[in-house]
């Protein structure tokens, strides 16, 4: 019995490699080449003749029935595995090898000048390719996620590779779309989030680095757009409460984060190579993709964290290192080049962003604060000192964001409104004065513009402190008659006012003598808060007598305040 079950296999293989060499006949026929009879009947023949007799043309009909041929010789190795003559393993490995071939048979064609049967090969493998490591890694089971996704890498890169040596592009954007689809399929259908994840970083990779070399550049938005969807499920899945949902491949979350963070490092490296080694201006993909990338893999990585339970200091850290780099390649680097002045600016914010998140993350607490205002007032200093006004505008960011964490600024604008605010923390009123100090080193700068946008960080500095002021003044009356002042609606109201009416008039006094034309900008609209104010909470809650009060102030700011702004306007245009 085992005899008869041996011969009958051994017929089988014969038949089937008996269609092959019929198969391959066919197609040294079609691409107008003859197969030696020479070599036995064991083996196909190496030599080829060309055959003028028969004349056939090579035409895209031609190609495309060649490639159908091809597509048949691969359900051979499927065949084989149906019907249980070779074990499933091998089969897989038979229809990889067969898809190989192909590929290296483009290879050869596009040596040989005839680059549109390359193409159709190089197509061929792809559709063999692809396809069975999806089916046997996501429908039967016989591939494992890693493997799939290994493999899914390697064939990946052999197409790549020869679309590259032989500037193939059609055989490249077949290769890279065909592969990242596969990958997002695989996601599905295995649920292996970091393994496939880092096939699609590995493709992204490879198709940045296709890009440094000057090639296909509309490919890195396709890589890109894959990679940042798995980055978003990769961070949205594992992040979850509750754990992973059932059926997902089990990870722990430092293998995780470290997969989001290769994220960002992989960009960063590519935007800097382009930027920097190449001197290439900075393009709207790689601003795009840049911000996504951190986004991502920043924000993916601490959700994961949080949701564990882990530190997110290692990712501060991190984010204070990019920062200083990208502070470093915009001074250090964009800004003494010529024609870097996109890069100097996309570097430098992307400096004080990745500052920002990395101090809010490993400075929390009473801590942040004054972090945040040392950053302020360090970038004024220097700002001031070496004339950037990069800096100055950082230093305004940094100090706003001070004053928005210790709830200065809302506090604030709350108490304008007319709302109970309460006492402010200690925290608060240090972030007002570091922001009162940040305007008065910008403020005083001789170098500074006097007018323009060159004035938006000394503005937006004067508008907190004036918050800040605003503030105190009302604190300190309030302490001094806040038992009358809150059993009295109008006389709050009034009180309100008359705060407002006596800063926009010291901004007028200040503005006229000294040189900062940001605190005369402010008046004006001081003065049309103060009318809002008066028409909406003083008219409302007043009475005659708190109502004479209110009407003689506000009065008093439309009256006095262009008289003593006129002499600072004229000075300062």
């Amino acid at each position: 019995m085992a005899a008869d079950r041996l011969e009958a296999l051994q017929s089988e293989v014969r038949e089937l490699t008996a269609a092959m060499r019929c198969l391959e006949a066919r197609v040294a026929c079609l691409e107008g080449r003859a197969a030696s009879a020479a070599g036995g009947a064991g083996a196909l023949a190496d030599a080829e003749v060309a055959l003028p007799a028969i004349g056939i043309e090579q035409g895209t009909i031609g190609l495309v029935g060649r490639t159908l041929l091809v597509l048949a010789g691969a359900y051979v190795a499927r065949a084989l595995t149906d019907s249980r003559l070779v074990p499933a393993g091998v089969g897989v490995g038979l229809g990889l090898a067969y898809a190989v071939y192909w590929q290296l048979r483009a290879e050869r064609e596009a040596g040989r000048g005839r680059r549109e049967s390359a193409v159709f090969h190089a197509l061929a493998g792809n559709l063999i390719a692809f396809p069975l490591l999806w089916e046997t890694a996501g429908r039967l089971g016989l591939l494992g996620p890693r493997a799939a996704s290994a493999a899914l890498v390697g064939y990946s890169a052999l197409g790549l590779a020869v679309a590259w040596r032989r500037d193939l592009a059609a055989a490249a954007y077949a290769t890279t779309g065909l592969g990242l689809v596969t990958a997002l399929a695989l996601l599905v259908s295995t649920r292996d989030l970091v393994g496939v994840f880092v096939a699609l970083l590995a493709l992204a990779g490879g198709v940045e680095w296709i890009a440094y070399r000057e090639r296909w550049l509309a490919l890195r938005w396709w890589g890109a757009l894959a990679v940042d969807v798995a980055a978003f499920l990769l961070a949205a899945i594992l992040g979850r409460p509750q754990g992973l949902p059932e059926g997902y491949v089990p990870i722990q979350a430092p293998v995780a984060t470290s997969a989001l963070l290769a994220l960002p490092a992989l960009y960063v490296v590519s935007l800097a190579g382009r930027t920097l080694r190449r001197e290439r201006p900075a393009t709207v993909f790689e601003v795009t993709q840049g911000a996504l990338a951190v986004l991502l893999g920043f924000g993916g990585a601490y959700r994961i964290l949080d949701a564990r339970g882990g530190s997110a200091e290692g990712l501060g850290v991190l984010g204070l290192l990019l920062g200083a780099l990208c502070y470093g390649a915009a001074f250090a680097f964009a800004e003494r080049r010529a024609g870097q002045g996109r890069n100097f600016y996309f570097y430098s914010t992307a400096g004080g962003l990745l500052t920002l998140g990395g101090v809010s993350a490993v400075a929390f607490g009473r801590t942040l604060p004054f972090a945040l205002g040392g950053l302020g007032l360090a970038a004024a200093f220097f700002g001031r000192r070496f004339g950037r006004m990069t800096l100055r505008v950082h230093s305004a960011l940094y100090l706003a964001a001070g004053a928005l964490e210790t709830g200065l600024l809302v506090a604030c604008v709350r108490a304008l409104a007319g709302e109970e605010t309460g006492a402010l923390p200690p925290l608060a009123w240090a972030s007002g004065v570091a922001a009162a100090g940040g305007w008065a080193v910008l403020a005083t700068d001789t170098r500074a513009p006097r007018s323009g946008w060159g004035r938006a960080p000394q503005t937006l500095l004067a508008v907190l402190v004036v918050f800040a002021l605003a503030k105190a003044l009302q604190a300190a009356l309030w302490a001094l008659a806040g038992e009358r002042i809150s059993g009295d609606p109008g006389l709050a109201a009034v009180t309100r006012t008359a705060v407002l009416a006596a800063i926009a008039l010291g901004l007028a006094f200040c503005a006229r003598r000294g040189p900062w034309p940001e605190l005369g900008w402010l008046v004006y609209p001081l003065a049309a808060l103060g009318g809002v104010k008066l028409l909406l909470q003083d008219l409302r809650e007043g009475r005659p007598a708190t109502l004479v009060l209110s009407l003689a102030l506000y009065g008093a700011v439309l009256l006095l305040a262009p008289r003593l702004l006129k002499p600072g306007v004229r000075s300062g245009s």
